[in-house]
């Protein structure tokens, strides 16, 4: 593992953050779900300091770290890279699960439905275990530490969302935190 890779490559991590990006695209091709994905690109309402905060903080911040997977090559530890793309495509997953989900559903209800029945956020926990993942199999400690500032920046996101959420559905949204964890099934 090192902290800083300037390695310029074919075979480096930017694959997978490729993948990552171009995945979610694939899903909502069609007019349906096109419509039910109109929503998830919408932020949710914030005064002007959450909004700079927002987008300066939490949304800029994975832009920057995919760009730098451009030169980050694959490790040649082979347990690190195992790990770290089983962690990837579960992530994916979960993720893309979220997508499919969100792209699917009415665009006027609370989605309780799929994934959303196990994880108020499995997008973001997905987004978690994706960057955990290209941070292992790149072998990378700045991949992982932004993980963790990701992880701990979409606690917060998160506030956001669930307080718009609370707001149009009060009883629904009660009712539902209430049953499923923020994050997953334990936490």
């Amino acid at each position: 593992m090192e902290w800083f890779h300037f390695q310029i490559g074919w075979l480096n991590v930017w694959i997978l953050a490729l993948v990552f990006n171009i995945a979610p695209g694939l899903i909502s091709m069609g007019s349906r779900r096109k419509a039910g994905l109109k929503r998830q690109v919408v932020s949710p309402p914030m005064s002007k300091v959450e909004r700079v905060v927002y987008y300066l903080l939490f949304m800029s911040p994975p832009f920057v770290m995919f760009f730098y997977t451009i030169f980050v090559p694959f490790t040649t530890n082979a347990a690190l890279l195992g790990v770290g793309l089983a962690l990837f495509v579960i992530g994916l997953v979960l993720y893309l699960k979220q997508v499919w989900d969100y792209a699917t559903a009415p665009p006027d209800e609370l989605i309780t439905h799929g994934i959303f029945r196990i994880s108020r956020n499995p997008g973001y926990f997905g987004q978690t275990l994706v960057y955990l993942g290209m941070g292992l199999a790149g072998g990378s400690w700045l991949i992982v530490a932004f993980t963790v500032y990701w992880f701990i920046s979409y606690q917060w996101a998160a506030t956001l969302e669930e307080r718009f959420c609370a707001e149009r559905w009060p009883d629904e949204f009660a009712e539902y935190k209430r049953k499923v964890a923020k994050n997953f099934l334990f936490f």
